[in-house]
């Protein structure tokens, strides 16, 4: 048991610093490799299958998409004229968005980015943050009021931080989506199918509004009646 917890200790750390630095660096799918890597070690270490990462059949497959679905949407749309606006006004800094401009109108370059977010991001992103992070701190801290705020507010900062090369407004933003997401993935009794499908319908639905130019028709919206006012 010792032992099990220091492997635990040792993995979310090592999780966090390598996460967080190669974000820094603007290297983001290098940290997000590596800590798989680490992931699959500590799994194989412990003899667990993915059934510990929260890859449990849901009750209703079909529930379960219509549910991520709708949230995915409502996430989106919350993201780009509420959570975005709100964070750039408190860190004094627009987000960068720059890395998606080749979307705009270039629907060759949408779908590869949609077979990017389904095949790898919303599974491997969900898997580190929510299925692993997340579960390991339920586990050393436990799943009391206290054990579960701390365990949001870490995970949710950590979200944060390995999009930090978005700017401070792009991870301020991505925190406040993880700590959503981290809401909803303990709601579900720990279920990661429901994050990982609500994950890429939130980029899914953002990606479209890149290619059709939505999100910057909305954030014009926004800022036209906050000026009205």
């Amino acid at each position: 048991m010792e032992m099990s917890i220091w492997l635990s200790l040792a993995s979310v750390l090592v999780l966090s610093i390598i996460l967080t630095l190669t974000s820094l660096k603007r290297s983001p799918g290098v940290g997000v490799l590596g800590t798989i890597v680490i992931i699959a070690f500590v799994i194989w270490q412990r003899g667990e299958g993915l059934e510990s990462l929260g890859f449990v059949r849901p009750q209703s497959w079909l529930n379960t998409i219509l549910l991520s679905l709708v949230l995915g949407g409502v996430l989106a749309l919350a993201s780009t004229m509420v959570i975005e606006p709100l964070a750039d006004k408190l860190t004094g800094e627009t987000h960068d968005h720059s890395m998606f401009d080749g979307i705009r109108g270039n629907f060759g370059v949408l779908w590869k980015w949609l077979l990017v977010v389904w095949l790898l991001v919303a599974f491997l992103e969900e898997i580190i943050f929510r299925g692993f992070l997340m579960n390991e701190l339920a586990w050393l801290l436990g799943t009391g009021v206290w054990g579960t705020i701390t365990n949001l507010t870490f995970s949710s900062i950590l979200f944060g931080m390995a999009h930090w090369y978005q700017g401070k407004s792009g991870a301020l933003s991505t925190g406040l989506i993880g700590l959503i997401i981290g809401v909803i993935y303990i709601a579900g009794g720990y279920n990661l199918w429901l994050p990982i499908l609500i994950h890429g319908f939130i980029d899914t639905f953002g990606l479209v509004m890149v290619y059709l130019n939505a999100d910057r028709y909305l954030r014009r919206w926004i800022e036209t009646k906050a000026q009205l006012r």
